[in-house]
């Protein structure tokens, strides 16, 4: 009996340390329900992890290249980014990084880069849009801004040719619109002028070769060439267009004007030849 009422009392404390613990059956259960949701939610995270980890697992396999890109074609995207050495997986791709790259490329203006959810990396850009021939090493857009475009890549187009000190391109570019818009603005009525090319030096000395344009037909050999000088340019230009008309009715019908000086006050000094008949 004395062993059957210690077996008893030994049992009796087990339940009344179970109830300081735990003061009802419910407790209990919610409290390995929590630990359970703590393992499950640790497996997750842990699993989750080693999923992005893998090379395998969600790879950024497609690529979306929007904007104008004439000379921009999706390889170059991708040889942009494999020459990072970045990992291929959603998570682990820097945009960041991918976009200071594509902007290494000299005919790419603006880039922005952004990943789509799951597989999808979307490249946007904006290219420079040539508008001129720079010292036949390079290309200006219409702001003046220096690029470059392979030759692989570029087609070659008829475009002004300028040529100049480095550093001016800018400052060529507004004069150049500036003799563009006397061309149209005192073209006569069967008569337009085309500015093929400017050269500057050092001295700000000025040299424009154009094209004499008749009902919209530029002939090859109507080209002649300008001495301008380094003062009064727009103005010795503007007197020129307007004396245009009057100094070829004087000029023999087998001979026209390959150079016409205007650096003299009172006059303009021209070079003629026979044209080929």
């Amino acid at each position: 009996m004395k062993q059957v009422r210690q077996a008893e009392r030994r049992r009796d404390d087990k339940e009344k340390r179970r109830l300081i613990i735990f003061r009802s059956t419910k407790q209990l259960i919610g409290f390995l329900f929590f630990i359970l949701i703590i393992s499950v939610s640790v497996w997750v995270v842990t699993s989750f992890k080693n999923w992005i980890d893998n090379p395998e697992q969600m790879v950024l396999s497609q690529l979306v290249l929007n904007g104008d890109h004439a000379y921009t074609g999706e390889d170059d995207i991708r040889q942009a980014i494999l020459g990072l050495g970045l990992p291929n997986t959603y998570i682990g791709q820097n945009v960041d990084d991918i976009q200071q790259e594509i902007m290494q490329f000299p005919w790419i203006k603006q880039a922005s880069v952004r990943k789509q959810w799951p597989d999808r990396l979307i490249v946007s850009i904006e290219e420079y849009k040539p508008a001129f021939y720079w010292n036949d090493l390079f290309l200006l857009d219409n702001y003046g801004n220096i690029f470059n475009v392979p030759l692989d890549h570029f087609v070659e187009r008829q475009l002004p040719k300028l040529y100049g000190p480095e550093g001016k391109e800018k400052a060529i570019v507004k004069i150049y619109y500036k003799f563009n818009d006397l061309s149209k603005k005192l073209a006569s009525s069967g008569l337009t002028l085309q500015i093929k090319s400017t050269v500057t030096d050092e001295r700000n000395a000025w040299q424009l070769t154009i094209k004499q344009c008749i009902a919209g037909f530029c002939p090859e050999n109507q080209e002649m060439k300008l001495i301008l000088g380094s003062e009064n340019i727009e103005q010795r230009y503007q007197q020129f267009i307007k004396l245009l008309p009057e100094i070829q009715v004087r000029i023999p019908k087998d001979e026209r004007i390959t150079v016409a000086d205007l650096r003299y006050e009172s006059g303009i000094s021209v070079i003629k030849e026979k044209t080929v008949q």
